[in-house]
């Protein structure tokens, strides 16, 4: 694959949002996150193999919304058994795919042949030793697959690092074979409390990424940018839309948060992605854009 230069200047944040003509019509995947085993309540459900806790939590995901749920097992001595065991529950009660979320590739070799729909790895990296392990996986089972902007190096600071981390990954992927349709490239968020700078990094990258690198998609771990911060949920509703208005293409998000998914819905409209605003008004006759009001 032919990576295309660009010289473009972009500016300030909301100066350049647009949507571009590449993904016009089509609608931003959401992947779902609740089902991760770093966080405490569900750890603790897969530590005592709770199914019915976690069939709760995919079945609310998808009625919510998600198109694809994020699955990750990582407790540290137990992720294969665990991400394993987290497919076949979940596959028990809903019909969505997997995204498998773990750097162990013993735990995705386990966990790939289980999965009924085609599902996404999470992620590769330009990192040399996960590139070698994660690669054969994604060839093999034909998979979707989250290319994250990590490299041996240093972990990304700035808009560059990123950019040419990106161009990398999507070039190596690609002469393997693999197309650029099932590439989601991930410029890597971090929190913004660690750096002013990783705001506007992350946008500009997504900006760039879709200039650079056409037919591949971008996605983003939305919610990383707020960790340690107050009111998260301010601040995940405005980075998921800054995000969307630069054209990126898979949120990894909570579906269950109505406040959210009304924003994507009404993003999607404003950006035509929504053809004729199908999905907003289905969404408003189901009464899914306003909050309840008082009886």
């Amino acid at each position: 694959m032919r990576i295309h230069q660009t010289t473009a200047k972009y500016t300030d944040e909301l100066s350049c949002i647009s949507w571009s003509d590449p993904r016009e019509g089509e609608n931003v995947l959401i992947i779902g996150e609740r089902i991760n085993a770093t966080r405490k309540r569900i750890g603790e459900a897969v530590t005592r193999r709770d199914t019915e806790f976690i069939k709760e939590e995919a079945r609310k995901q998808v009625e919510a919304g998600a198109h694809m749920l994020d699955v990750n097992g990582g407790i540290a001595g137990q992720e294969a058994e665990n991400l394993a065991w987290l497919v076949n529950t979940v596959q028990e009660v809903v019909q969505v795919p997997l995204c498998l979320d773990s750097a162990d590739a013993e735990a995705l070799r386990q966990a790939l042949p289980l999965c009924r729909q085609p599902p996404m790895i999470n992620s590769i990296t330009d990192e040399p030793e996960r590139f070698r392990a994660v690669l054969p996986l994604v060839k093999k089972h034909d998979t979707k697959v989250i290319a994250l902007c990590l490299s041996a190096a240093a972990p990304p600071q700035g808009l560059e690092d990123r950019v040419t981390t990106a161009v990398s990954l999507v070039e190596r992927l690609t002469a393997e074979g693999v197309p650029p349709e099932n590439i989601y490239v991930d410029p890597c968020v971090f929190p913004i409390g660690t750096g002013s700078q990783h705001g506007p990094a992350v946008l500009d990258a997504i900006s760039r990424i879709r200039a650079q690198c056409p037919g591949v998609h971008t996605s983003c771990g939305v919610s990383n940018v707020s960790y340690g911060m107050p009111v998260r949920k301010l601040l995940n509703e405005v980075f998921l839309l800054m995000l969307l208005g630069r054209g990126m293409d898979a949120a990894i998000i909570d579906p269950c948060d109505a406040g959210l998914m009304a924003r994507v819905l009404a993003a999607e409209a404003l950006g035509g992605r929504d053809t004729h605003c199908k999905a907003y008004l289905q969404a408003y006759r189901n009464g899914k854009l306003e909050p309840p009001q008082p009886q």
